[in-house]
């Protein structure tokens, strides 16, 4: 059994060497090229050919800018041949298709990983539910399946409230549907099966039961522990706040000594443990209400970089590039600063479909807010939005609770004016 550690952000954590880091499949969303860059790595895209790529997924913004690039063109050998010419040091996936391959790839360069055998374990909704299950730890009650008679029988004989479904790949950008009942799961079965194989290659679908509607981001790094064993550190646990209309308000950043980090700490270090964790970041969703265990919602062994982090890093000493890579790299630990009382961030989603994030004009008059800590590049108009891109994003930060109130409501006040005169600030 693993030894593991609830504690956040107080845990030993070690400071990565540059060197060269194979990032598999930068796709997407996918910062972690000019990430990595920054940090002084020297960065290799492992791309995958035509045959082997899902064909919605297209570069991230900032692949092109890798210093090398290899082309994995379905044999194994040939890539990692190619890797262990270029000095490859670390590997890590760039994006949900790349967790299998990543593992493997880095199985053969003899660098450390996940065990490739169980790779879905750390991508799969369906899978982890199962696995979870298995060992007695609550998780959804679920199906999946890439038959539709199947779900439909497994529905009827499973009667509950409400289901969602979904695709069993986690972290692709295709929103699960709630469907009440078997007519409306019929009916949305065709396309969500399309949008999962475009953007996985796997057919395959989760139906779930329909779950609380408070959902929280739990960010978690692991590693072995002096005596060999896996240690998991719950790095950070966010709680997101919805408007009346389900679409994505906040994200806030929740306190170390709280209840509620406490208790969803706990629960996702029986799920690492569960999932065979051993090494790296984890980006879990878990949706929970009062009086019910925490559930797990998905989980993805891909590092969460967000326009937050640096934020994240002046307010509680924790670097999430640095920490995505020195549980790659065996170095001497450091300790962690302590994160302040009462130090608040909070990440701010403008919806795309209103128009509201799109204006360049917009980040620059929230750029003279008094406690923006960041805006999203592409708000600034320094990128292009990605197709998938469903928020711009403005991050508030300050020890004074007050004042990020405040803003929010300054932000929240702007994005309805420019609604109501049709066009944006």
């Amino acid at each position: 059994m693993a030894i593991t550690s609830a504690a956040l952000v107080v845990a030993p954590r070690f400071e990565a060497h540059a060197g060269t880091v194979a990032i598999v499949a930068p796709y997407g969303s996918s910062a972690h090229p000019e990430v990595f860059a920054r940090q002084g790595w020297r960065t290799v895209a492992v791309e995958l050919d035509a045959r082997h790529r899902p064909s919605a997924l297209v570069p991230a913004r900032g692949a092109g800018a890798c210093a090398d690039s290899v082309e994995h063109r379905g044999s194994l050998r040939q890539t990692v041949k190619s890797l262990r010419g270029l000095g490859v040091t670390a590997v890590v996936a760039g994006s949900a298709a790349g967790i299998e391959l990543a593992e493997r790839i880095a199985w053969h360069l003899g660098l450390p990983q996940g065990d490739p055998e169980t790779s879905r374990l750390r991508y799969d909704r369906g899978v982890q539910a199962a696995a979870l299950a298995r060992v007695g730890i609550p998780a959804p009650r679920s199906i999946r399946s890439a038959d539709l008679a199947e779900v439909l029988a497994w529905a009827e004989t499973c009667p509950l409230p409400g289901h969602v479904l979904a695709p069993a790949a986690a972290g692709v950008p295709v929103e699960p549907v709630a469907c009440a009942g078997r007519s409306q799961i019929n009916t949305a079965w065709p396309a969500m099966k399309r949008a999962a194989a475009r953007y996985s290659d796997d057919a395959h679908l989760v139906l779930t039961e329909r779950l609380p509607t408070r959902q929280f981001v739990v960010n978690s790094v692991s590693r072995p522990g002096v005596d060999g064993q896996t240690e998991h550190v719950i790095t950070d646990v966010w709680a997101e706040t919805r408007s009346d209309d389900r679409s994505l308000d906040r994200t806030d950043l929740l306190h170390p000594h709280e209840p509620l980090t406490r208790l969803l700490s706990a629960y996702m270090v029986r799920v690492l443990d569960a999932l065979d964790v051993m090494r790296g970041p984890v980006t879990a969703r878990v949706a929970h209400e009062e009086g019910r265990s925490p559930l797990l919602v998905s989980a993805l062994a891909v590092p969460g970089f967000s326009p937050a982090d640096e934020a994240l890093r002046r307010a509680t000493g924790y670097d999430r590039v640095t920490d995505a890579l020195d549980t790659l790299i065996p170095p001497s630990p450091v300790q962690l600063a302590p994160d302040p009382a009462g130090h608040r961030i909070v990440r701010v989603h403008l919806d795309r479909s209103s128009g509201a994030g799109l204006d360049p004009r917009l980040g620059h008059i929230l750029r003279r807010l008094p406690t923006v800590a960041a805006i999203g590049a592409d708000l600034l108009g320094h990128a292009p939005v990605t197709g998938t891109a469903r928020h711009a994003e403005v991050v508030l930060s300050s020890s004074e609770p007050e004042a990020v109130e405040a803003d929010w409501r300054i932000i929240r006040a702007l994005e309805r004016e420019s609604l109501q005169d049709g066009a944006c600030l």
